[in-house]
Parts: structure tokens; sequence; C-alpha cells
């Protein structure tokens, strides 16, 4: 299994945080067919086929961890980078 760890800081709102983590997830879903649930205010959770993970508010941190399945490993480098361009373009 690959693991794939982000921290991205923030200096918006952590409401509107909360919002660009919303978008991430919506984007997820009907870009990629992945499943989410929020488990609380500040930690979203998700899974697909090739994996599973999870972004959470720490402080003035968005973290992404990813665990991907062995057979789509050598895809965690284009997933870390496709994740990380959601981040950008909805976290600030």
């Amino acid at each position: 299994m690959a693991k794939v760890k982000l921290n991205k800081a923030f200096t918006m709102d952590v409401v509107d945080v909360r919002k660009g983590m919303q978008e991430i997830a919506d984007h997820l879903v009907s870009e990629e067919g992945m499943k989410y649930r929020w488990v609380n205010d500040d930690r979203l959770e998700f899974s697909h086929k090739t994996g599973k993970g999870s972004l959470q508010i720490e402080g003035k941190e968005l973290v992404l961890e990813l665990k991907i399945s062995m057979l789509y490993a050598a895809a965690a480098p284009l997933v870390k980078k496709k994740v990380m361009a959601f981040a950008d373009e909805y976290i600030s």
C-alpha cells in the first residue's frame, strides 16, 4: 500500500476551508466516483476502489492522507498532484 501525506497551510476562515473541503469532495464524487462522509466538522473521509483517505483541519493546516492499494500504487504521484491542485483551487 502506498501512503501519501500532504499538509497545506491556509489563511482563510475555517468555515470557508470546510466549504472548500466539501467542494473537493463533490468534485471527487462526480469526476472520480469516490464516496465520502464527514466524521466531524473538521474531518472528511473518502474511499474508492483504489484506496482511501482523509482531509482534516489541524490548526492552520489542511492535512491530506491517502492509502493507495498496491494495484494502483504507481498512480500515487498523479493522485497526489491532482488532490493538491484541488486544494490550491479551493483552499487559500
